[in-house]
């Protein structure tokens, strides 16, 4: 194969990644409509977690009603105490590794918000940015990223090591969420 041929290869299955995010909404549509209540409602680990921050190394995805808001969405919410959290939270957490020096090629951040959005009485999605957090990766023993780990009881319950599959998608990923969520 020469090298025009595997130029327009990888530049295809980077725009089939891009539609598949894109089109994903599917994935996580529910078929009634169902009153959603805010992750304020599952408890006091709220106190672990600061104010509304986007720019913030560690952040969870929280599903709640922005002030002067009536419906409920996701914000991001700055992560205070992660230990804490992890071990008060009356729902698994899913930590998702990424770096902060990539780009989002595969939609990954919007799987991550709608999977949060969908699932917020399952899971709570804590983004963690690999590269300023270093620690916490070596801790994990992250090795590429996104990865992601979901955590309950304090306990790892699986992992999804992106580096370690030849090929997936970010539907994978959120495919596999649900799986440990729900099993």
């Amino acid at each position: 194969m020469n090298l025009f041929s595997k130029h327009i290869q990888m530049h295809c299955k980077r725009l089939a990644c891009l539609i598949l995010a894109i089109s994903m909404s599917g994935l996580f549509c529910a078929c009634g409509k169902k009153e959603k209540k805010a992750n304020t409602d599952l408890g006091d680990y709220h106190k672990y977690l600061g104010d509304y921050y986007y720019d913030c190394s560690i952040s969870a995805m929280v599903y709640e009603i922005p002030e002067g808001e009536e419906e409920p969405g996701i914000l991001y919410r700055q992560v205070l105490d992660l230990d804490a959290l992890t071990k008060s939270c009356p729902i698994p957490v899913c930590f998702f590794f990424y770096s902060s020096m990539q780009a989002d090629v595969y939609g990954i951040f919007a799987t991550m918000e709608e999977l949060a959005e969908q699932y917020h009485d399952k899971v709570l999605i804590v983004a963690i940015d690999a590269i300023s957090e270093r620690d916490l990766a070596a801790a994990y023993k992250i090795e590429a990223v996104p990865d992601a780990i979901v955590i309950r009881d304090n306990l790892q319950l699986g992992r999804f090591d992106g580096a370690s599959r030849e090929d997936w998608s970010a539907q994978d990923l959120a495919g596999w969420v649900i799986t440990m969520v729900k099993g």
